[in-house]
């Protein structure tokens, strides 16, 4: 049998369990002070002092369940191939397994090693099973080492680096990816250093020549480079390198680009052996961007998992929400939400979807305009590229605790299917506005409009203007002519003119459909569309609508309408 150690489940102060997957990596999400590296160091106590009791200090974790299978014969052959089988001590005349020190006169009597491993308690060994990776640490030397004696087998990372010229290879391409240049070790030093490009020559048996040292000794030392570049390869390498059977990893991005820490979370889920528990705290969405690309280019090939915890603290009350990996393949399964800005609301308080990218842009600056100089909420607007995608995004962003709306046009009404998806996504009942629907179609739908032949011809020639000869109408003239000879549906009225073209039942029953939605956390345009906020301007391309709106200040008077439908969607974030 072979020697197997991971965290089965962590449950959580407020009640909440967290199952990570047995092999791949867990997530922990949420805005700033929400107590993310609070919950890693609990959660690494928790299995340094495995049986663990919270007692009076933990604020975040209640306990955890952990796996460890394979007898004492497993357990030293694992030892043996990470460099650490028992040593004799001849100050003691013991055998001795080596501490974290790598010493030979360090370390824990080899029967006592074994007795602690078959008794469950894994505190006086539990530097092999758990490398934590702190934030303050990140900059300190982690890549150096020293020959070691190679009877055994290499016991830190760059040691396997020296001794296996593929793995080197391997590690090296992928630091060429992130930063331009190979990764060398000089095989003739008794130290082992990481250095910076290539010497530009084969190594030879040993002694070097005068030429291959001089161009080893040219080469810069990574401990000499820049704090990202550090901090990226002490990640790298301490994680995809033979690593331990937990990874604990708090702020990855620490001192790195958004190019290098989307590259960093994506190797992590490509590139980390199996089997491992990597759990990661992050304010960054480029990391967890990468991470979710990684772990998409996997599903074929891989078993592993990813799942997103999110976790927030308002005064003294805390809470967690997850999105465990099957609920995180659905979002993989999605290019437009996998690619899109979505992920980056798991870092907010509240989110409001919209349809494209210039709605965010308007509704932002009415959230301004309210706001003045106020209090700044935590909320962000995100587009998913139209309705189609509305409500599963906001189920999704839901489901990690997120409180989320959408802000759509009136139009939404329109796609039935849509509208009734949306609504039991979002924890309505289609039976409460279905009598009320079927009324408002009915009546919209009999209202078509056929405009006269004149006026059509008209607006044609107004649109051609003083087109002569072979000269080729615009793109955007095409799209005006043909929008242009669309007839004139009761819908596409509605859009244009708003609820308040409605008389009668109609109003009535349009009104509560809205007030039902609002409460789900639907806002529809009541006006009709976006472009009928400001009629002062002309509608027709919305992103020169929107020019408009912001060069002339439009955006800094919102009307009482505008504001009252804008501050009913951040009030309900801020209840829900």
């Amino acid at each position: 049998m072979a020697v197997s150690f991971h965290l089965k489940e962590l449950r959580l102060s407020e009640g909440t369990i967290i199952e990570p997957p047995l092999d791949g990596m867990t997530v922990f999400t949420g805005p700033n002070n929400s107590g993310k590296s609070a919950l890693l160091r609990e959660l690494v106590t928790a299995i340094h002092h495995h049986p663990y009791d919270s007692g009076q200090e933990a604020h975040w974790v209640n306990s955890v369940q952990i796996h460890q299978s394979g007898d004492g014969e497993d357990l030293l052959a694992w030892l043996k191939e990470r460099g650490r089988e028992p040593r004799f001590d001849r100050s003691s005349g013991r055998s001795v397994i080596p501490g974290p020190s790598d010493h030979d006169q360090s370390g824990m009597d080899t029967d006592e090693f074994l007795s602690t491993w078959a008794s469950g308690s894994v505190s006086s060994i539990s530097y092999l099973l758990v490398n934590d990776q702190w934030t303050e640490g990140r900059l300190g030397n982690q890549t150096d080492s020293h020959v070691w004696n190679q009877s055994r087998p290499p016991s830190h990372p760059s040691q396997l680096l020296w001794d296996d010229k593929e793995a080197h290879l391997k590690f090296s391409n992928l630091f060429e990816r992130a930063f331009g240049q190979p990764i060398t070790i000089n095989r003739y030093t008794p130290q082992i250093h990481l250095q910076i490009g290539s010497t530009g020559m084969e190594d030879t048996a040993p002694p070097a020549g005068p030429q291959l040292r001089e161009a080893y000794a040219a080469l810069p030392l990574l401990q000499q480079q820049g704090d990202g570049m550090r901090a990226f390869t002490n990640i790298l390498l301490h994680t995809l390198v033979r690593p331990a059977p937990i990874i604990v990893i708090d702020e990855p991005e620490a001192f790195l680009h958004p190019p290098q820490a989307r590259l960093l979370g994506r190797y992590l889920a490509l590139h980390t052996p199996s089997p491992c528990q990597v759990f990661v705290a992050t304010h960054s969405v480029d990391f967890l961007s990468g991470a979710l690309e990684g772990n998409a280019l996997l599903r074929k090939s891989s078993p592993k998992g990813l799942s997103l915890a999110r976790i927030s603290r308002k005064e003294n009350e805390i809470s967690a929400k997850t999105l465990n990996s099957e609920s995180v393949r659905d979002i993989l399964d999605n290019p437009l939400l996998r690619y899109s800005n979505i992920v980056s609301g798991l870092f907010h308080d509240g989110v409001i979807l919209c349809e494209a990218e210039g709605d965010c842009h308007f509704y932002a600056a009415t959230i301004d305009a309210l706001r003045k100089s106020g209090q700044h909420e935590n909320v962000t607007l995100l587009h998913v590229n139209g309705k189609a995608r509305l409500a599963d995004a906001a189920h999704k962003l839901r489901t990690c605790g997120i409180p989320t709306a959408i802000i759509a046009d009136l139009d939404y009404l329109n796609d039935e299917n849509k509208l009734k998806e949306a609504v039991l996504l979002l924890g309505g009942d289609w039976n409460d506005i279905d009598a009320e629907m079927d009324y408002l179609r009915k009546h919209v739908s009999s209202s078509v409009t056929a405009r006269p032949a004149a006026e059509v011809k008209k607006e044609i020639a107004s649109i051609i203007g003083n087109a002569r000869g072979r000269e080729t109408l615009s793109k955007f003239q095409m799209e005006q002519i043909t929008e242009l000879l669309k007839t004139a549906d009761g819908w596409k009225s509605l859009k244009v003119a708003g609820v308040s073209a409605l008389i009668g039942d109609a109003h009535g029953a349009a009104k509560r459909i809205l007030e039902y939605l609002a409460r789900l956390g639907i806002f529809l345009v009541p006006v009709g569309e976006l472009e009928c906020w400001v009629r002062e301007v002309p509608s027709g391309r919305k992103s020169v609508w929107l020019t408009r709106v912001f060069d002339e200040g439009h955006h800094e008077r919102p009307s009482m309408e505008l504001r009252d439908f804008t501050q009913a969607a951040m009030t309900y974030l801020s209840a829900a």
